[in-house]
């Protein structure tokens, strides 16, 4: 399994929360990056024969005019046609009928619209320009041209709510019957406009123990209406777990292409330049060669992400060693924070909401 990412770094405005490579720019330099991401692509040609998934991200990539976008579509036609699944993300007030036409005819199956919360007073901090009527009429809109595989993006702990908000918010958006959902808990990022705010004193983030409660709720929410809880943040429909994400997860090969993007080839990991200037030039920053330690170590904290862990003989398989011979997990298991189910390991489902601090125990092994 191999997945293809491209990064559309171009937004309409710029998210309070957001650190990803993004910026506001004319549309008169969007032409020069669609034609060195076209470039950047086709000096991979090599690779993405056996290409299983493509992933349109960024940014906002139908912030692009229809023209480039249908551009970019046109030369990555035949990774779409022939992949398992071909995402691509979206704002909602920006989804419109001649969207909805373009990704048909180019085999676009899942959309993934950034939505985050429906919250009037959150999305005003969060500076989106979304809300409820334009987000049920743009998957009303998706689903009439047949595109009905939709993830939902949201985000909980933003500031000034509680859980009567994520219970508003969850309520609207089961009205809508995603077959998808991603529910991130808001992480406070450097060189963003929040990080900025906090520093001054001008925001306060929410405590740690409500965060915590808000996420068991959501999590019970959600396994109520029948979405499997299958990664960290992410919630499915029976048979509709993302496949792109998935290869991240678990130490699979992808292509990253674009502004910042990064991408993990032959025991490579590999990121872009973050910067126009450097990324027309050079594309590539840095590339780094993962050894077997570090893989062991990628292929065990990315899988226990997903809910069902890391299978003990597939790791044995792949690695000829030992799991529990590579790793100190004695602790873990004693402190109840990681458990052993059959031939799996995974982390203890109470214990999923502070899987970064387990990760941290072992890291260093």
């Amino acid at each position: 399994m191999r997945g293809l990412y491209i990064h559309i770094p171009f937004c309409k405005y710029i998210c309070s929360y957001c650190d990803f490579p993004k910026l506001v720019s004319k549309s008169s330099n969007h032409k020069t990056y669609i034609y060195e991401l076209i470039k950047e692509i086709e000096s991979y040609k090599d690779k993405l024969n056996d290409i299983d998934t493509v992933y349109i991200g960024g940014g906002t990539p139908n912030s692009l005019d229809l023209s480039l976008l249908e551009e970019l579509l046109i030369n990555i036609h035949s990774y779409l046609k022939n992949s398992k699944e071909s995402t691509i993300e979206l704002n909602s007030e920006l989804i419109t009928e001649d969207l909805a036409k373009l990704l048909i005819r180019y085999n676009i199956s899942r959309v993934s619209i950034g939505v985050q919360t429906l919250d009037e007073k959150s999305i005003n901090l969060l500076n989106r320009q979304h809300n409820k009527e334009i987000v049920k009429n743009s998957i009303n809109l998706l689903r009439e041209y047949g595109i009905n595989n939709i993830n939902i993006d949201l985000i909980f702990g933003i500031p000034y709510t509680d859980i009567n908000t994520i219970k508003e918010d969850l309520d609207f958006i089961l009205s809508l019957n995603p077959n998808h959902l991603s529910y991130y808990s808001l992480i406070l990022e450097d060189r963003t406009i929040f990080s900025h705010l906090v520093a001054k004193n001008k925001l306060k983030l929410l405590d740690d123990d409500i965060i915590a409660d808000m996420y068991d709720y959501i999590n019970n929410r959600l396994e109520g209406f029948g979405y499997k809880h299958y990664e960290i943040s992410n919630y499915a429909k029976p048979g509709y777990e993302s496949i792109h994400n998935k290869l991240y997860w678990e130490s699979k090969e992808y292509i990253g292409v674009g502004l910042g993007a990064s991408g993990y080839i032959d025991s490579y990991r590999y990121t872009n330049y973050k910067d126009l200037k450097n990324y027309y030039e050079h594309k590539i920053e840095e590339n780094i060669f993962i050894d077997e330690n570090e893989r062991k170590k990628e292929y065990l904290m990315l899988g226990l992400r997903l809910t069902d862990g890391v299978s003990i003989s597939k790791y044995t398989s792949i690695f000829k060693s030992d799991i529990f011979t590579d790793f100190s997990l004695d602790k873990l298991i004693k402190n109840k924070l990681i458990m052993v189910d059959g031939d799996y390991i995974k982390i203890c489902k109470d214990k999923l909401f502070i899987a970064n601090l387990i990760f941290e125990e072992f890291v260093g092994d």
